[in-house]
């Protein structure tokens, strides 16, 4: 009589299971192939840190634009979009996803709360802004480091899949903003020119049929000299004791009565060379060395006055002091050096956050900060605040005809746009078989269930080995996902608890799992994986070292 653990019995129970896995991968293979996805209209908004369009356009008529110049021209190129005063991504970022102008809102890096007698910090604004960037996406600020810009193709690669996965994609190219204010305007452009090779690599990946693409700027970029004192020292030198606090561009005092002399004191004894307050709240008053502007506001439309010279040559241009609501003064100005300044200032002091005073330094000044910036966007002129808009996509068409456009209200342009419940219902299923040796036949699987998006339940069959856990996405980028989780391995006769954790990086169709485990025994590196993405479902697996098999995702 035979005994089951016999030679032959082991060799018929391989034999069978052999069997059985090369169904299963046959079964795979054909089910990949034959479920197909629908399209879906879906966005990819591309943020381009600090171009203005001078300088922008420029380069595309030089040649140094080409893929952008060739996906656009089928689309639409809105020259003149106009960003809010004070031009910065922290500011641009939260009125942009928000749909509204700088009456309301943040009014730079940091502002003195009035009620609470306190300053917020430049770290409370960047936290404040980096609430408005997706999860995913918030890693894109590592590679706005000067000289990490070049690493921005990683993320890049796997811009189709989250084009799948979440519907609308926002990419933020932010190095550009960095070296122009330190590094100067060479490497700035070098940096501009590597982001349309870049894009020229992403597209030729996409479906631009089912793709509307986006495309802007926050705001400028001017190079010029900087102002002879650090205007900060010169705010304290003039103000005195009556300055309560200097945020720039906002200045608080102790006594708001004074902001008239405080203002004119400003101009006529610095660099700076304007000075803006809220006289009433319809009426707001700006000295400049030469004389004085007065924006006044009704019903949505304000009108320009000046006593001296027109500083902005609006009348010299057409402009006769008529009530012009905000998207009127784009359209008439947006040739001008200073384009709808009064809309500009006059809705920024009419929120609660903004200094007592708002002072203005255009270039060629450059001003001072804690270092000393070869470029800035401190100023109300075309190059700190024009920039482009690009517009590409059936979802889209209806904005071709328009020739100008504040940023902030382009989201809300797009009814289509929506940036809510992106998140998929839960993660993508799988099972996946491999054998661990080439010299004899040694079947194992894992069967990963997902019930909610950044959650995995698996099960494990390795080297007679049963594991169970659940693990939970912890940290993402568009290249990495952070896995952490529990669960029980059996193994022998012994149930023990563990702790698991497993790094996935996406490299376009190819991803890397590096992980371990935690038990009684201590840690063990239980998953090192190279796997191949042959089409949505389908991927071929290798274990490091000598284990291969194949996998099918759902």
């Amino acid at each position: 009589m035979l005994k089951i653990n016999s030679p032959y019995f082991k060799k018929v129970n391989s034999s069978r299971r052999f069997s059985i896995f090369c169904v299963l991968i046959i079964a795979i293979i054909l089910l990949s192939f034959s479920i197909m996805g629908e399209a879906s209209q879906k966005f990819l908004i591309l943020h381009l840190d600090a171009v203005s369009s001078q300088n922008f356009f420029q380069y595309m008529e030089d040649g140094d634009l080409p893929n952008l110049k060739a996906v656009f021209e089928d689309g639409h190129m809105i020259h003149h979009g106009l960003s809010l005063y004070p031009g910065g991504t922290e500011t641009a970022i939260p009125h942009l996803k928000e749909g509204v102008d700088n009456s309301s809102g943040r009014v730079g890096w940091g502002y003195y709360d009035r009620e609470n007698e306190k300053v917020i910090s430049h770290y409370k604004t960047f936290l404040y802004w980096l609430s408005y960037i997706p999860r995913r996406a918030k890693a894109c600020i590592i590679y706005g480091i000067p000289g990490l810009d070049p690493f921005m193709f990683l993320p890049l690669l796997n811009v189709p899949e989250l084009l799948e996965t979440y519907g609308v994609i926002e990419f933020y190219w932010l190095a550009t903003d960095a070296l122009g204010h330190v590094m100067g305007p060479k490497l700035y452009e070098a940096s501009i020119r590597r982001f349309d090779r870049y894009f020229g690599n992403l597209v030729k990946k996409l479906n631009l049929d089912e793709v509307n693409l986006i495309l802007y700027c926050d705001h400028g970029m001017s190079f010029g000299r900087f102002i002879n004192a650090d205007q900060a020292k010169e705010i304290e030198r003039i103000v005195g004791n009556d300055l309560k606090v200097f945020i720039h561009p906002n200045v608080y005092l102790k006594d708001p009565d004074k902001k008239d002399k405080v203002a004119r004191d400003i101009v006529l004894e610095s660099e700076i060379d304007f000075a803006f307050y809220r006289e009433n709240p319809h009426r707001v008053v700006g000295y400049f060395d030469q004389g004085k502007m007065i924006f006044e506001g009704k019903e949505e439309k304000i009108r320009y006055l000046f006593e001296g010279e027109d500083v902005f040559g609006y009348y010299s241009s057409g402009y006769n002091g008529e009530w012009l609501t905000a998207l009127d003064w784009l359209a008439l100005t947006r040739e001008s050096r200073f384009p709808a300044v009064p809309p500009n200032i006059y809705n920024l002091l009419s929120n609660e956050k903004a200094g007592d005073i708002v002072i203005v330094i255009n270039p060629p000044k450059i001003p001072i900060f804690w270092l000393r910036y070869p470029g800035n966007h401190a100023g109300v002129t075309n190059t700190d605040l024009m920039m482009p808009i690009l517009l590409k996509g059936p979802q889209l068409e209806h904005l071709y005809d328009r020739e100008e456009m504040w940023l902030h209200n382009l989201y809300t342009s797009i009814p289509e746009l929506s940036f809510e419940n992106l998140e998929p219902a839960r993660e993508k299923n799988s099972v996946k078989f491999w054998n661990n040796s080439f010299s004899e036949y040694n079947p194992n699987f894992e069967i990963s269930l997902s019930p909610a998006y950044r959650w995995n339940l698996a099960f494990r069959y390795h080297d007679d080995i049963y594991r169970s856990w659940l693990e939970y996405d912890l940290y993402s980028s568009y290249v990495m996902r952070l896995w952490t989780g529990a669960g029980l391995q059996y193994k022998g006769e012994d149930l023990d608890a563990l702790v698991q954790a497993r790094l996935q990086i996406d490299l376009g169709k190819i991803q890397l799992n590096y992980g371990g485990q935690f038990t009684q025994e201590g840690w063990e590196i239980n998953t090192k994986e190279v796997v191949y993405q042959i089409n949505d479902r389908l991927a071929l697996e290798w274990l490091v070292p000598n284990g291969f098999g194949m996998s099918f995702s759902w």
